[in-house]
């Protein structure tokens, strides 16, 4: 590595002294837009046609999610009629009927207008099946063609629910995956805003509720709305008064729609908020159950849990009795209704003024009159807690990138590797504050291609951040970083991240094979080569012991890999990868020593030859480092050599000292245990 100490020196004045705007990195490219504008500028006009879109439609919810579902309005339409025939064909059943009991069995001296549609309709029929033109050949043919209806009923009910299924599922399907590919846009503080289970919940529960919207609410809207027009219809074909008399109770079921539907929506919301913080405490309990039994807090956590499961429980009852009372009211409009219709058909027909058959047939509508109506009532519930699942899933959707690209962004090539950190300053906005806090002021800073920086610094200091601001995962608020003296604010995402390896403190290994964890950087690499990178790491001896070698599948159920283990893996990613940058956050607590030597030394192999920034969390990583940036509140205050920095005495001295003397004051109280070897040889 030539010329590292002269890199360093000139990082540590640059760091100390400031940036010169018109020094080498910045001559490089004079008009390039500053990250944060260039982000702005580019969410302006990424969204700017959605903007006129959003002027011409509503952009409720509801009308956002109804954009999902258009592609499968063929379904939805296929499923409304053939719900309309399920429920429509057997209206043909009571006149049927009133034609049997008027017509067949007691002959009227006058037959009613529909009686005689029915009677002709059954004299052609007994012609064509040839069974002659008695009141048997009508009864015959009548039976015949119910017979037919019922089978056409039949197809007709296993289409509208295989239909309705389909749309559902496709919605599911389209909503999720939108979703999903949204999630992915979104910036790092996203993530930090919202906690895991939230966002599983938004694809899990809210997803289900909202599918419902489609497989129930809008196909049973047309085929109940369309089953009850013909029902009326119907009724006033009949009897008018009667038709007018039955038709008094619908202000009850809109009042009880109007009344009870808010609330149940209200609840519904708030009980999906519980449910979300509810999977998150509970996907964190299980995954930290060694933390718990190692510090003996089931008891505790049995306690915490039953407070939180009892106040969903609330949460659901209360729900349970909204929706309990919704349906009580309802099904009592509907089961009292047809009182009333019964009593003034009774005394219609006492009077003279009703035939029986008339009468008959008028009670067998009620019920496709009024369950259709219950149904409608029901129905809000339905849309109540649709809506608000829907609510839910558009608020994610409102969330907008705060890093993109900028227009006419271009793929970055990193021909050397040379970082300058130019006038920096990140802010941001913790939820609960009022403003934004500043957390980095004004770092400037310069690295040769092929230099070894370690940031250094007390935990808060900004040493994670810093590193977080090269690879775009955040926005600075002032100033820029160029790398090869390009912006990275003018480069696309994509081509600057895969110029940089990042080795995380918490190694992250995804439900898959070996193979295809260490190849996420670069799909599709060949098995040498993967070998290869594994051996770097130093963990090819222990992946060959393995049965299935690179097919060991890693996860719940499998290969649950040791701590050094991840790490090394996460290594092996990064080798395979083979970027210029490199950021790698140190993670060697708690590890043996032996697994620890294998690491800094897979550490070591992997940072020859590149540009790295070191996360330093403990000094003694960072004594080989070219230079060392020491951060204090979100400044740089100190750069330089391991060597100069101890001969300043400043803050880099000082921190330096104090973890030594932790570090002797545990060997000497190792050293004073009874049996210890230091302490028998004091005596």
């Amino acid at each position: 590595m030539p010329d590292n100490q002269d890199s360093s020196s000139a990082g540590a004045r640059a760091a100390l002294d400031g940036c010169d705007p018109a020094g080498e990195s910045a001559s490089d490219e004079p008009d390039q837009p500053d990250g944060a504008v260039a982000a702005e500028t580019d969410a302006t006009a990424g969204f700017a046609h959605k903007s006129t879109l959003r002027r011409l439609i509503p952009q409720t919810p509801t009308f956002r999610f109804l954009s999902y579902v258009r592609p499968h309005l063929w379904l939805v339409a296929g499923g409304s009629v053939m719900g309309v025939l399920k429920f429509g064909l057997p209206l043909a059943f009571p006149l049927a009927f009133k034609y049997v009991f008027d017509v067949l069995l007691v002959p009227q001296p006058h037959m009613e207008r529909v009686n005689r549609l029915i009677d002709r309709w059954c004299i052609e029929l007994a012609r064509i099946m040839h069974l002659g033109s008695g009141t048997t050949a009508k009864l015959e043919a009548l039976t015949t063609g119910l017979f037919v209806l019922f089978l056409f009923q039949t197809v007709a009910t296993y289409y509208r629910n295989y239909w309705a299924s389909m749309a559902g599922h496709r919605l599911i399907f389209d909503l999720r995956y939108a979703l999903f590919r949204h999630m992915q846009r979104l910036s790092h503080s996203f993530f930090d805003r919202n906690a895991s289970g939230g966002i599983v919940s938004r694809f899990v529960s809210d997803i289900q509720l909202a599918q419902n919207f489609v497989g129930s609410a809008m196909i049973n809207i047309w085929m109940d709305g369309i089953s009850l027009g013909l029902v009326v219809w119907m009724l006033f074909v009949l009897d008018v008064r009667l038709a007018w008399i039955s038709l008094i109770v619908v202000p009850f079921y809109v009042a009880v729609i109007r009344v009870l539907s808010p609330r149940i929506k209200e609840a519904s919301h708030e009980l999906q908020e519980v449910v979300e913080e509810f999977s998150g405490e509970l996907q964190e309990r299980v995954a930290g159950a060694s933390t718990v039994k190692s510090f003996a807090r089931e008891a505790e956590e049995a306690r915490r849990f039953h407070q939180r499961t009892t106040e969903l429980y609330d949460l659901t009852i209360t729900s349970v009795k909204l929706a309990s009372t919704h349906q009580m009211f309802s099904e009592f409009i509907t089961r009292a209704a047809p009182l009333i219709v019964i009593w003034a058909g009774a005394i219609f027909i006492l009077r003279g003024k009703m035939a029986i058959g008339t009468m008959v047939a008028f009670y067998a509508y009620l019920g496709a009159l009024y369950l259709p109506l219950q149904r409608f009532s029901e129905l809000s519930v339905i849309v109540a807690n649709s809506l608000a699942a829907i609510e839910r899933i558009f608020h994610f959707f409102d969330e907008t990138p705060e890093v993109l690209d900028v227009p006419g962004a271009r793929p970055m090539a990193v021909r050397r590797g040379d970082v300058a950190i130019e006038n920096l300053d990140f802010a941001y906005q913790a939820s609960g504050e009022s403003a934004p806090r500043t957390v980095l002021h004004d770092i400037c800073l310069r690295v040769s291609a092929g230099t070894t920086v370690a940031l250094v610094g007390r935990s808060g200091a900004g040493k994670t951040t810093l590193a977080s601001l090269i690879p775009r995962f955040y926005e600075p608020s002032a100033g820029r970083i160029l790398i090869d003296g390009e912006n990275i604010g003018a480069v696309t995402l994509k081509s600057l991240r895969d110029s940089i390896g990042i080795v995380p403190q918490d190694a992250v290994l995804f439900s898959a094979s070996i193979r295809e964890n260490v190849q996420y950087g670069r799909p599709g690499a060949p098995d040498p080569e993967v070998w290869r990178a594994l051996e770097q790491a130093n963990i090819r001896e222990f992946v060959q012991s393995l049965p299935e070698r690179l097919d060991t599948i890693i996860g719940e159920g499998a290969l649950r890999p040791s701590t050094g283990q991840r790490q090394r893996l996460a290594l092996a990613r990064v080798f395979l990868k083979n970027p210029p940058i490199l950021i790698l956050d140190e993670a060697t607590s708690g590890l043996d020593s032996e697994v620890e030597n294998l690491i800094h030394d897979a550490v070591r192999r992997l940072m020859k030859g590149r540009t790295s920034f070191l996360i330093a969390h403990r000094l003694a990583s960072a004594v080989e480092a070219d230079l060392i940036v020491v951060l204090d509140q979100g400044r740089v205050v100190e750069s330089g050599t391991h060597g100069e920095l101890l001969a300043r005495r400043g803050v880099y001295a000082q921190l330096y000292g104090e973890q030594t003397r932790k570090l002797i004051a545990v060997e000497d109280r190792i050293a004073r245990r009874p049996g210890s070897l230091a302490a028998a040889d004091s005596r």
